[in-house]
This record gives structure tokens, C-alpha cells and sequence, in this order.
């Protein structure tokens, strides 16, 4: 009997653990989603964002893809225009893609 509640307890320790570990990942996920879509929204500031997507997956070690969809007015003609971008999560740099209209 004493082995089986052993073999018990470090199972259900082993479970908490894991629970915690995957969590604190989860959320460190979460904080780095939120300040790369916060960057997005602050380098297109000057335009109302219609649509914007971030790529679960890097493509890359820290290259995410993304792309959204603006419209601006300029010159009396306002038009929607999508957007595809790589974006930096070490260094928050943005690399436009391509740019078209919709």
C-alpha cells in the first residue's frame, strides 16, 4: 500500500507541475500576441484598422506573418487596401509584403 500512495502522490505532483510549466507558457505566449498586434495598431495609428490577423506560428525563429486591413482617406478617395507584413517579435520591426486594394 505504501508504494501505491507514493505512486500516487508523485504522479499528482508530477500533473501539477506540468500544469503550471504549461500556464506560465501559455501566458508568456499571450503577453508576446498582445504586444506584437499592440506594435501593428501603432505603426498604422494614423489609419482606421478594419481587419487584423496574426499567424499562430512563426515562420521563422521569431518572424511572424500578418496582415490587416485599412482604410484611408487621402485626396478625397477613401479606399480599403490589405495589407501582408512580417513582423519582428525580438526586435518589433514591421516589413511591409505586399499592398493592394480591395
Amino acid at each position: 500500500m505504501n508504494k501505491v500512495l507514493k505512486l500516487g502522490l508523485g504522479l499528482f505532483a508530477a500533473a501539477g507541475a506540468a500544469h503550471v510549466v504549461y500556464h506560465g507558457y501559455q501566458d508568456l505566449v499571450d503577453v508576446m500576441r498582445e504586444n506584437l498586434t499592440a506594435t501593428i495598431r501603432e505603426h498604422f495609428s494614423d489609419e482606421q484598422i478594419l481587419a487584423l490577423w496574426l499567424f499562430e506560428d512563426p515562420k521563422e525563429a521569431a518572424l511572424f506573418d500578418a496582415g490587416l486591413i485599412v482604410k484611408s482617406a487621402t485626396d478625397s478617395v477613401s479606399a480599403d487596401r490589405a495589407i501582408s507584413l512580417e513582423i519582428d517579435a525580438k526586435t518589433l520591426e514591421i516589413k511591409i509584403i505586399s499592398e493592394e486594394l480591395v
